[in-house]
């Protein structure tokens, strides 16, 4: 596979895609428009499509190992997770980039669990997300954050 991994949940956590994926490289910080953060029904992460938002993460290279792990991981079989071609934007350069992420069957809001909420922002804090998404992310612990 020769598109790189868009993550925005807990794939975002060096430790976890050290476990998950030995040798994964994370290769930027990235964003994509037209897509809105979500904790579903199942208290994971995914997005739905909406013009008027942005969802922030990072961009992995893979192998084709790695791949199918997260495919297992994700429950890409079970029908959980889906893989989606996207395009994400460099948050340094704004060089636009094709790649690959999940988003899941299940849409509709709910709340994680504490574990998942502090892998997901241990994670972005990790990787050099900016303070105010960190926020963001922190205000989806309890649930969908009030409008």
């Amino acid at each position: 596979m020769d598109l790189p991994y868009f993550a925005y949940g807990s794939n975002m956590n060096l430790e976890q895609m050290a476990l998950r994926c030995p040798g994964a490289s994370m290769v930027g910080l990235v964003r994509i428009t037209g897509w809105r953060y979500l904790i579903n029904q199942r208290g994971y992460v995914t997005a739905l499509d909406d013009p008027d938002a942005e969802t922030l993460g990072c961009l992995w290279e893979l192998s084709e190992e790695h791949w199918g792990a997260l495919d297992r991981y994700e429950g890409v079989a079970g029908g959980f997770y889906r893989r989606v071609d996207c395009e994400v934007i460099h948050l340094d350069s704004e060089e636009a980039v094709q790649s690959i992420a999940y988003r899941a069957a299940n849409e509709i809001p709910g709340t994680p669990s504490a574990t998942y909420a502090n892998i997901v922002i241990e994670g972005a804090r990790q990787i050099g997300l900016p303070e105010d998404y960190l926020d963001f992310l922190e205000s989806w612990r309890h649930g969908p954050p009030a409008t």
